[in-house]
């Protein structure tokens, strides 16, 4: 197995899944996160959000587990070779207009899909947009923030979830986000 990614919640692996006979990405909830009671939870959330999403522009979950009794959540899901829109943005920006509209376009797809199963993604940034190699397809990543859309409080009193240079300015202003 390889690194392939690292977050604040865990770090995704590439795998080869005997069962289903294909490389995947395994994301494995940190270590030090499996204490905090909170962190399985939100993990698992985002387990469930994601694996309830089924559409060409968002990461496929196929599963989701737990190692042995007690053990470390994690989910296997599908592996995108490519790269994310953050790493194409270091390395060539501005992109040209037609890309970015091509983007937007396949992220606005996604974020709907997910919207028709009812989840707001609430951390859409250059590092959760992955450009699938080789036609650049985007797949939406990194579902740890999703909410229902029909959760009326998103967030505890005071606190404010997601990236800040990417949060709309309801979410910086700790009110309801749609």
């Amino acid at each position: 197995m390889r690194v392939v990614g690292r977050g604040g919640m865990g770090v995704v692996l590439e795998a080869f899944d005997s069962r289903l006979h294909r490389n995947v990405a395994v994301k494995v909830l940190d270590p030090e996160l499996a204490g905090d009671d909170i962190a399985r939870q939100r993990f698992c959330r985002e387990a469930r959000a994601a694996a309830s999403i089924t559409h060409e522009n968002v990461v496929a979950v196929h599963q989701v587990e737990k190692s042995g009794e007690g053990g470390l959540p994690y989910m296997v899901m599908q592996l995108v070779s490519g790269e994310s829109l953050e790493g194409r943005l270091q390395r060539q920006s501005p992109l040209p207009i037609g890309e970015v509209v091509r983007i937007g376009m396949q992220a606005a797809h996604g974020l709907e899909a997910a919207h028709a199963q009812g989840l707001i993604h609430r951390d859409i940034k250059p590092g959760n947009i992955l450009l699938e190699s080789p036609h650049d397809r985007v797949k939406l990543t990194d579902f740890g923030l999703a909410r229902a859309t029909h959760d009326v409080k998103l967030t505890q009193s005071g606190f404010v979830s997601g990236t800040p240079l990417y949060m709309s300015p309801e979410q910086v202003m700790g009110q309801e986000a749609d």
